[in-house]
C-alpha cells in the first residue's frame, strides 16, 4: 500500500517548502485509511496541539492532493484543531471504488460523509476547485459549521471553465468535444500539466517544476469525463447555513480574484472576502501567506465561540 511517508514526493516537497518559503515541520501527520462510499480512502490526521477545538477537513483541488495541504494543516493544528487531509477519489493514493467513473460528484459526497461522522466543530477549507467542492459538501452535510475558500470556481460557467485551461483553444476544443462527443471525449486521458496550467500554481521556480513534474501531480493521468462532470456541476445559488470566509489570493495568476466574483455573489448566507495583498494559486508568500492565517484564525475562533457556528455577516472586499 503506498504511503507519503516512503514516497520522493512528499520529501521533494518538504524540502522544496523549507529551502524556498521557509517553512518546516515539527510533527507530521499519521497516514489513515477509511472506507467511505466504496473507496478507500488515504487520509492525513494532523493531532491537536492541547484540547481538541474542532476538526477541520482540507480539500485539495484538481492539481493536488491531501499532502499538498500539510503547510495548512500543520498551522490549524497549532490553534487546537485536529485536521483531516483526505486524497479525494482518483487522487493521491487513494483508491477509488471499483469501477469508478470519474465522477465529480464523488468528491463532495465524500467530504460531506467524511464529516457526517464528526463530533463537534466541523470547518470545510477548500483549495482551488477544493473551494467549490467543499461549498457543495457543506451544502450537503448538516454538520458543518464554517467554510474556508482560496478560490470559489463555478466551472459550469463556460467563460470560467476557458479560463482555468492551460490554454483558451483547449477550453474552447474541450468544451466543444463535451457537447458533439462525449463518449469519445471521456475516454481521453492527459497528464494534468497539458490539462491546466501546473505552472501558474507558483511563482516558484522550484516549486513550479515539482507541480509540473511530480507523478501524483503535473504528471496524474485524468480522463476528459471528470473535467466534463465537473462542468456539469453548475453552482446556482448557492444557500449556505453556515458562514462563508474567501480569502482569495492577490496575484493569483491561473484563476484572478475576477473569476471566484459571480459564485460567491450567488452564496446566500454570512460570507467575507479578504483579498490578500499577493500570493500565487497557492498561497505560500508572505504577507500573503501570514493574512490567510490571520484570517482562518479569526474564522475558527468565531466557529468555536459561537454555539451555532454562525457569526455576523460581512460582505464587503478588504
Amino acid at each position: 500500500m503506498n504511503t507519503y511517508e516512503s514516497s520522493k514526493s512528499w520529501s521533494q516537497y518538504r524540502d522544496i517548502l523549507a529551502e524556498r518559503f521557509y517553512i518546516n515541520f515539527e510533527g507530521q501527520p499519521v497516514e489513515t485509511w477509511r472506507s467511505i462510499r466504496g473507496h478507500h480512502i488515504h487520509i492525513d490526521e494532523w493531532q491537536p496541539e492541547g484540547p481538541t477545538k474542532g476538526t477541520l477537513i482540507l480539500v485539495h483541488g484538481a492539481g493536488g492532493n491531501g499532502r499538498v495541504l500539510a503547510p495548512f494543516a500543520a498551522f490549524a493544528a497549532k490553534l487546537g484543531w485536529r485536521i483531516l487531509a483526505p486524497d479525494l477519489p482518483g487522487y493521491g493514493v487513494t483508491q477509488p471504488a471499483k469501477g469508478f467513473r470519474w465522477e465529480y460528484e464523488e468528491w463532495p459526497a465524500v467530504v460531506a460523509d467524511l464529516a457526517d461522522e464528526c463530533t463537534g466543530h466541523v470547518v470545510l477549507m477548500g483549495l482551488s476547485l477544493g473551494g467549490m467542492t467543499a461549498v457543495f459538501a457543506a451544502e450537503a452535510s448538516r454538520n458543518v459549521s464554517g467554510v474556508i475558500a482560496t478560490t470559489l470556481l463555478d466551472m459550469g460557467d463556460p467563460s470560467i471553465f476557458i479560463r482555468a485551461a492551460r490554454w483558451r483553444w483547449l477550453g474552447l476544443a474541450t468544451l466543444l468535444g463535451f457537447r458533439l462527443m462525449p463518449w469519445i471525449v471521456d475516454r481521453v486521458a492527459m497528464p494534468l500539466w497539458l490539462i491546466a496550467p501546473m505552472n501558474r500554481m507558483t511563482d516558484d521556480p522550484a516549486m513550479r517544476d515539482y507541480f509540473s513534474s511530480d507523478p501524483m501531480l503535473g504528471r496524474l493521468r485524468v480522463p476528459s469525463r471528470f473535467f466534463r462532470k465537473i462542468h456539469a456541476r453548475k453552482a446556482s445559488t448557492i444557500h449556505l447555513h453556515c458562514p462563508l470566509l474567501l480569502v482569495h489570493p492577490g496575484a493569483d495568476a491561473w484563476t484572478p480574484t475576477a473569476l471566484s466574483n459571480p459564485a460567491f455573489g450567488r452564496v446566500r448566507g454570512d460570507k467575507r472576502l479578504r483579498e490578500l495583498t499577493n500570493g500565487s494559486h497557492l498561497p505560500l508568500e508572505q504577507p500573503a501567506l501570514q493574512e490567510l492565517q490571520d484570517e482562518v484564525r479569526s474564522f475558527l475562533t468565531s466557529v468555536t465561540n459561537t454555539s451555532d457556528g454562525s457569526v455576523s455577516s460581512n460582505v464587503a472586499a478588504e
